[in-house]
């Protein structure tokens, strides 16, 4: 059974993709392989593929239309890793290196929750894994490309596939490290964070889809503040903010 016969199951939804050639069929099902495999019978959301199309751009088209369709959850733009104490969440403005900390977390020990894309449910505040593959198409340190394995061969050009989840969902969020990009030769500091800049950040990571309700989101970050400690780090590379992350996530509150 093709992909155009199946789907996925993605932010509680089903979507499936028609007309996309079958030469690229493999690659979008390599990008989504993380996510669960939807009943062929099941009424779906149907993404179509119009000529030229390739599996990145049906991906992400099926992505923001997942996001916009998300009606019962929040979905942050953040990483986050499950550390020794709980859900640790990593956000920063771009090209602060959210994504190369996360990485480094991972390759530290952490399991991986999500690179880039949060969903938390607005019910109970729970947070889910989004195992979409990594988009690796930036510039990332050498030195964290050594730690984490190859990329395989026959993978998507610019992706990385989702690592291998541990059973069960990621635990319960016990912190926020909001980073910040130093100056050269500055030593990574970190400063605490309060209740309400921590509800403030959190609010700001949210992606504003179709129906936004702000007041709605607003209580519930405010609630997703009080249950974890809010830090900015700050630091000139990813690996001083990688070595940081990893001594101040393994301390006792």
């Amino acid at each position: 059974m093709g992909i155009a016969e199946s789907g996925w199951i993605i932010l509680g939804n089903t979507f499936r993709c028609r007309d996309l050639p079958a030469v690229h069929q493999p690659s979008l099902a390599a990008l989504l392989r993380g996510f669960p495999i939807a009943d062929p019978t099941a009424e779906a959301v149907e993404i179509p593929a119009a000529p030229g199309d390739d599996a990145p751009l049906i991906e992400y088209r099926l992505i923001n239309e997942a996001i916009a369709r998300a009606h019962d959850r929040w979905v942050l733009h953040a990483g986050a890793v499950a550390g020794p104490r709980g859900t640790c969440l990593i956000i920063g403005e771009s090209g602060a290196g959210k994504t190369s900390l996360t990485l480094w977390l991972w390759s530290s020990g952490m399991a991986l929750v999500t690179d880039d894309i949060l969903p938390v449910r607005q019910g109970d505040l729970t947070v889910e894994r989004f195992p979409r593959a990594l988009h690796m198409d930036c510039e990332y340190s050498p030195r964290l490309l050594e730690r984490i394995p190859p990329r395989p061969a026959s993978y998507p050009a610019d992706y990385y596939p989702f690592p291998e989840p541990a059973a069960g969902g990621p635990p319960p969020v016990s912190d926020l490290l909001v980073l910040e990009r130093g100056e050269a030769g500055e030593a990574p500091r970190f400063a605490p964070l309060s209740q309400g800049e921590v509800a403030h950040h959190l609010l700001r990571a949210v992606i504003k889809s179709p129906g936004f309700d702000y007041g709605q989101a607003l209580t519930g970050m405010i609630g997703l503040a009080s249950r974890c400690r809010g830090r900015t780090l700050r630091s000139a590379s990813p690996e001083e903010a990688g070595a940081a992350a990893v001594a101040e996530l393994a301390r006792t509150p």
